[in-house]
């Protein structure tokens, strides 16, 4: 004998058997784009003849020093995604302003000298500490992933203020304003 009886199946849970995938499409696109926006800037750089400049110290080649500087606007933008992901909706500021700085780095390093390189990547590395304080907070993976950003910016900020301090002589405005020696007869 066969009993047929109706039974109610729903995911208590609201979780639908797409949510794994859906957040992975969502951490992505969240990595991807601080990526594009990079790709936009520097079409529109290369329109204007800019090229972008990136940071390659102890004598690693350019194309390396790029592929760092864009792998860590990847894991800004993985980071940020985990944390919106986890409720995090406040840091989207701070994200964005970290992004903008680390997008325009490179197309404003051939014209500041070594003294404003160098406190602009303090200021950059200022700003990834609080914001991977912030992302942290919602997402203790976010605050990790953020870590080899603060590594690279700490590595050029101490190169840059190093630099500055080394080339930098203190009495360069006092001998600006000398007459010239004229030349002996």
């Amino acid at each position: 004998m066969v009993t047929i009886a109706v039974t109610p199946v729903s995911a208590s849970n609201g979780h639908s058997a797409f949510a794994g995938a859906r957040n992975l499409l969502g951490l992505a696109i969240a990595g991807g784009l601080p990526l594009g926006l990079f790709g936009l800037v520097n079409l529109a750089g290369e329109g204007f003849g800019i090229l972008p400049l990136f940071f390659s110290p102890y004598a690693i080649p350019g194309w390396l020093g790029a592929g760092i500087h864009l792998s860590l606007l990847v894991l800004i933008g993985l980071s940020a995604g985990l944390a919106w992901q986890r409720g995090g909706r406040t840091i989207i500021g701070w994200v964005a302003a970290l992004v903008v700085g680390m997008i325009a780095f490179p197309f404003l390093a051939p014209w500041l000298d070594s003294l404003q390189l160098a406190l602009y990547v303090v200021g950059l590395l200022l700003l990834c500490g609080a914001t991977a304080y912030r992302v942290s907070l919602h997402a203790p993976l976010a605050g990790l992933l953020m870590l080899p950003t603060l590594m690279w910016l700490g590595i050029g900020a101490a190169l840059g203020l190093t630099m500055a301090a080394a080339w930098t002589p203190p009495f360069a405005l006092m001998q600006g304003n000398q007459q010239p020696i004229p030349p002996s007869v």
